[in-house]
């Protein structure tokens, strides 16, 4: 027993000695976006909608929201107290109207605690996501379910018999403001259809759909860096004849490969929301390291109208493949690219076919062919390959001249700086296709891949 504990000691202590002299890093799987970033100009057709006069603004639509000619686009009041009391008396009828849903015995009758239960559950999590995207639309009116589901809630579980009180409290509210209550003192009305903004920034009136063509970059630099313009104080605020939009941006030509009418993915700053677009043109300067980007979009929500320059990234390629570190690629006997891995105690050689590469790594294709690295393979990033640890993988064991012939110099390598000339004296790589070592019928299944269980391992 005693024996058998110094053999165990010491063949952990030679692997641990021997595994101290190499830097690996896990294989896994892994996705790169090839993104352009720039400052965007949104263009639009608009046109300024005008007051006659003076007063505090209350909008009943939301922005981006499609306006009839002749609809109300915004009540004007005397002070924002007035607003603030017409405001608050819809969220108190709203109150009594949620309550009174709940309450109604067409629902607690038949409603089961644990279904009632489940469902509160599902919103909770509905609305915890909302948050994290900071969806405030969306969320307002997911809180309104929510509130009702658990007032239905207290009801079958005998918690509340009715909410009549809750009620008569908040009629008595909404009876003492409407005696606070005063009228609009005007009503401004759109002219014309199309889709409401509740602001202007000045450029109205220069920046369109049609003059797109006239844009230098001096002009976008300038806009970009004075968004907001000052503006007449009776601007109510504009109206926009379509859906569609487009963008202007400053970009660097050489940054990627831009297809004039490609449909690409647009993140911007402003909203967690992503749109498709598809690049109009790519206007070349003065400067070789400057083109103006356009880009086309028919998708108008409220974030999106909600300023003049928004920052823009643009994703032209989404790639996915087995993440390999720039500093652990090497090339083998044969001028293929590949990296050294570790197998227990030995070092094999794996391949790789690069579908991405970027400075700092390369993404390979996911194959199931065992001769490329694979997914949780050690790839190997530093450290020295001995001739004693190597292994080859081939279909017969090879002659005992060859080896000699081929055996080399050195006892090892720095992988660190191995190229593929000194991968070759470390030793001769025999691979297991037909094409580079000959007849593998030994050492192949019938789909034709080498089969790993007969691979033969020869030191030096």
């Amino acid at each position: 027993m005693l024996s058998l504990f110094i053999l165990v000691t010491f063949f952990s202590q030679i692997s641990m000695q021997f595994k101290d002299n190499y830097v690996t890093e896990t294989a896994v799987i892994y996705s790169s976006a090839e993104k352009v970033l720039f400052q965007g100009v949104y263009i639009r057709n608009e046109s300024v909608i005008r007051g006659g006069s003076s007063g505090v603004l209350s909008y009943p639509n939301a922005d981006g929201s499609k306006i009839a000619n002749g609809s109300v686009v915004a009540y004007v009041y005397k002070s924002e107290n007035d607003i603030y009391v017409n405001h608050r008396i819809e969220q108190l009828k709203e109150e009594v109207s949620l309550l009174e849903s709940a309450q109604n015995p067409g629902i607690t009758e038949v409603a089961k605690p644990t279904f009632i239960s489940s469902l509160i559950d599902d919103e909770y999590q509905t609305i915890a996501v909302l948050i994290a995207k900071n969806d405030l639309e969306t969320l307002s009116k997911e809180r309104k379910q929510l509130q009702t589901l658990m007032d239905i809630y207290h009801i079958v579980i005998d918690e509340e018999t009715d909410f009549n009180d809750a009620i008569s409290g908040l009629n008595s509210e909404i009876a003492d403001l409407e005696r606070q209550r005063r009228n609009y003192t005007d009503v401004i009305t759109a002219d014309s259809t199309g889709y409401f903004i509740s602001h202007t920034d000045g450029y109205e009136n220069t920046l369109s759909l049609d003059d797109i063509g006239d844009l230098t970059a001096d002009k976008l630099k300038e806009i970009i860096s004075e968004p907001q313009k000052e503006s007449s104080a009776y601007d109510v605020g504009k109206m926009v004849d379509g859906y569609e939009w487009k963008m202007a941006g400053i970009i660097d030509p050489k940054s990627a490969d831009f297809k004039i009418g490609s449909s690409v993915t647009v993140k911007f700053a402003s909203t967690p929301d992503t749109v498709t677009a598809v690049i109009d043109d790519i206007i070349e300067t003065d400067n070789p390291d400057e083109s103006i980007i356009i880009i086309s979009c028919d998708e108008l929500t409220f974030d999106l109208v909600q300023r003049r320059v928004d920052r823009v990234e643009i994703i032209l390629n989404d790639y996915e493949g087995i993440k390999v570190p720039r500093e652990a690629i090497r090339f083998d006997k044969n001028n293929e690219k590949g990296v050294y891995i570790l197998l227990g105690q030995r070092i094999s050689f794996r391949k790789i076919e690069p579908v991405y590469e970027c400075d700092e790594y390369i993404l390979s294709k996911i194959t199931s062919d065992t001769s490329y690295v694979s997914m949780y393979d050690d790839i190997i990033t530093k450290g020295e390959i001995s001739a004693d640890l190597y292994v080859e993988e081939t279909t017969a064991a090879p002659e005992d001249d060859a080896l000699e012939d081929d055996a080399p110099e050195d006892d090892a390598s720095d992988v660190s700086g191995m190229s593929y000339e000194n991968t070759e004296s470390v030793t001769e790589q025999v691979s297991g296709t037909d094409d580079e070592a000959g007849d593998n019928s030994d050492n192949t299944d019938s789909s034709g891949e080498k089969d790993d269980d007969d691979t033969i391992w020869e030191d030096e």
